[in-house]
């Protein structure tokens, strides 16, 4: 698998969701992309830089979700994460298979008991032999049919679409005489409708499941089906993204998308493997539990070691034998209670996680169990007799909270010595940034004194005066360099030398203008200057806001091909003068422009064209306007132009 190719393409309507993603994707080194709807989603995945699409179905219409399918049929490469809401999963409405979490939504078995459609759901085998689904719809007044094979599944469908439809034509009943007028009157004779749900046992893969569903509207198109798993989230995304398919997750999970894009690439800067199989303890001294529970956990892909000894439990418990621990408090031990039990296991091994298995009777003994887990941080209490399908689910969360433990001290560890060594390096860059500066700027005025001289003695001998000529221009070329590196080092230290005066900006620009316009002259470009008669009083630094205005006018000249233009322009407002340099030159992309004020940063485009430069002048040209208490900003479009501009504050 490739590394994320680093941008999230996101589509919706709503603010709030990007809010909410922002900082996990910003975190991993992601950058969010948000378009509206699936037009603008086409022709964003079309460019190639996407790493993900995640549709926002709680904006998005549910009719188009097929839509989103085939569009990432056509982009494979693109990992789709669909965001569901219980209106999205609603079996009111036409859909492709729709996968569940488990335990089931809130409201959903309510809403296949009032819908008229017909409703299939695929468990897999731990929540079909633990009935585990049937309970949840028996639960709200659904009675399922209930299937072991799925194999016979589109013929049955089949079968009870047709039967609901012979059962929606209305029947004639035996004619009768009516009692007021004696008249023969016809009956409609009450119809009982086919069952509306079915539950099958489904073993198979997301693939297998989708050709399932086809199948299943081919036969009744009017049906709706569902995949619902007891498999956690991280994993069935990981597996469903391995196997090029898209991944349904709750709305409010949408938080953990940049996590899980990050374990499934190479070079995971979260989980460099995959999670070993978890082990799990399981002691409780009735045998026909500890039996059921075992083969369920097992089934769900735990190693399970049971015991109904609490010595000989505490005796297996060492560091990293177990993930976790399942308890059952009215184990007999010859030596410790349950909760006894549970204080030296973590002893033993501060990262177990431990659940306790509590007797519903005496109340008493109950409510004791259930206030230890709070006592001793536990992670959970399931009163007996315990469902599998709850032990499982209890089971995930609390090795879930184990992992993400143990993860965020291992990264707040490696972030530390991040630290340490990205102080090292800035503190050297400082020093050598400096030091350079400082040891180079002496010899280097020496040339430039030099090579004036020279090239005013050689005037009569053109050969030698050219060469004179070009040491004069390659120094000056690097002394610019070096006066960049000089002001980034003092910006660096907070040292940046700005001498509030009066400014004049009139003069200022002027200056600015007739030097660049011999440079533009030479490369065919045409120069404009549009500025009020005067300015009102303003504060500031000839020199420097002179530095900003020649940088800015030095990048336009340098990207802007032959025959452009280049404006510089002033105005006045209420509060402030603002003075914008504009050129149609080759711009900036959108991507790029939030980048444009980082040091060392050049776009692509700027690197094919600039003859010299660290890329620095941006970043201290900004740093100068903050310094006069102004702003600095961009507006630009890739191959039209760009504008930019600075704010100086009216002196009051």
């Amino acid at each position: 698998m490739a590394e994320p190719k680093g941008r999230v393409l996101v589509v919706t309507s709503g603010k709030e969701l990007l809010d909410e993603m922002s900082p996990s994707m910003s975190g991993r080194g992601l950058e969010l992309v948000c378009v509206p709807t699936l037009k603008y989603a086409s022709a964003r995945l079309a460019a190639g830089d996407c790493a993900a699409m995640v549709v926002d179905f709680s904006w998005i219409p549910m009719s188009e979700r097929e839509a989103f399918l085939n569009l990432h049929k056509q982009y494979p490469a693109v990992h789709l994460f669909t965001l569901e809401s219980v209106a999205s999963t609603a079996p009111t409405l036409s859909s492709p298979l729709r996968r569940l979490s488990w335990p089931l939504p809130m409201g959903f078995a309510d809403q296949v008991r009032v819908t008229a459609r017909l409703v299939v759901v695929l468990a897999d085998q731990v929540l079909y032999t633990t009935g585990a689904v049937q309970n949840a719809f028996q639960q709200s007044g659904v009675q399922p049919v209930v299937l072991e094979s799925s194999l016979e599944l589109p013929d049955y469908v089949r079968r009870q679409n047709e039967a609901r439809a012979a059962a929606a034509q209305p029947k004639k009943a035996k004619k009768s005489w009516s009692l007021l007028g004696g008249d023969e009157e016809e009956e409609t004779a009450p119809v009982q409708l086919p069952v509306n749900v079915v539950v099958v046992q489904f073993a198979g893969n997301l693939a297998q499941a989708d050709a399932l569903d086809a199948k299943i509207r081919a036969a009744a198109p009017e049906a709706v089906s569902y995949l619902v798993s007891g498999m956690d989230l991280v994993r069935y995304a990981i597996q469903a993204l391995k196997d090029g398919h898209s991944v349904a997750i709750p709305r409010d999970q949408a938080g953990r998308i940049a996590g899980i894009l990050i374990e499934n690439s190479e070079g995971s800067d979260v989980r460099l493997k995959e999670r070993e199989t978890e082990r799990i303890l399981l002691l409780d001294n009735f045998k026909p539990a500890l039996t059921t529970l075992g083969q369920a956990l097992q089934g769900a892909g735990y190693e399970v070691s049971s015991t109904m000894s609490g010595e000989d439990a505490l005796g297996m418990c060492r560091k990293g034998a177990f993930h976790l621990a399942v308890i059952g408090t009215s184990t007999t031990s010859t030596q410790y209670s349950g909760a006894e039990l549970a204080q030296k296991m973590r002893e033993r091994d501060p990262d177990l996680r431990i659940i306790f298995m509590v007797d519903q009777y005496p109340l008493k003994a109950a409510l004791q169990g259930v206030s230890q887990v709070v006592e001793l941080g536990l992670d959970d209490a399931l009163l007996k007799p315990v469902e599998a399908s709850r032990l499982i689910f209890s089971v995930q969360k609390a090795l879930e909270a184990r992992f993400l433990k143990l993860e965020n001290e291992r990264l707040l560890k490696e972030t530390q010595v991040l630290n340490q060594q990205l102080a090292a390096v800035n503190g050297f860059q400082k020093n050598f940034f400096a030091t350079v500066a400082h040891d180079v700027k002496s010899p280097l005025t020496a040339i430039l004194g030099y090579a004036e001289v020279l090239t005013a003695k050689l005037k009569a001998m053109p050969s030698e005066g050219r060469y004179a000529a070009n040491i004069q221009t390659s120094a000056k070329t690097l002394n610019v360099l070096i006066s960049d590196l000089v002001d980034l080092a003092a910006i660096e230290s907070g040292k940046l030398r700005v001498e509030i005066g009066t400014l004049n900006l009139m003069a200022v620009i002027t200056d600015v203008y007739e030097r660049v316009r011999i440079a533009a002259q030479k490369r065919n470009l045409n120069m404009n200057l549009v500025v009020p008669p005067v300015f009102p009083p303003l504060a500031g630094d000839d020199a420097r806001v002179g530095q900003v205005v020649q940088n800015l006018c030095t990048n336009a000249i340098q990207y802007t091909k032959e025959g452009g233009n280049i404006t510089i322009k002033a105005e006045t407002s209420a509060d402030r003068v603002t003075v914008s340099v504009i050129d149609t030159g080759i711009g900036i992309s959108k991507e790029d422009l939030p980048r444009v004020w980082e040091r060392f940063f050049q776009t692509k485009e700027a690197q094919g064209m600039r003859k010299a430069g660290f890329g620095l002048g941006l970043k201290i040209a900004r740093e100068i306007v903050l310094r006069h208490g102004g702003e600095m900003g961009i507006e630009s479009e890739l191959g039209v132009g760009s504008r930019f501009f600075f704010h100086v504050p009216i002196k009051k």
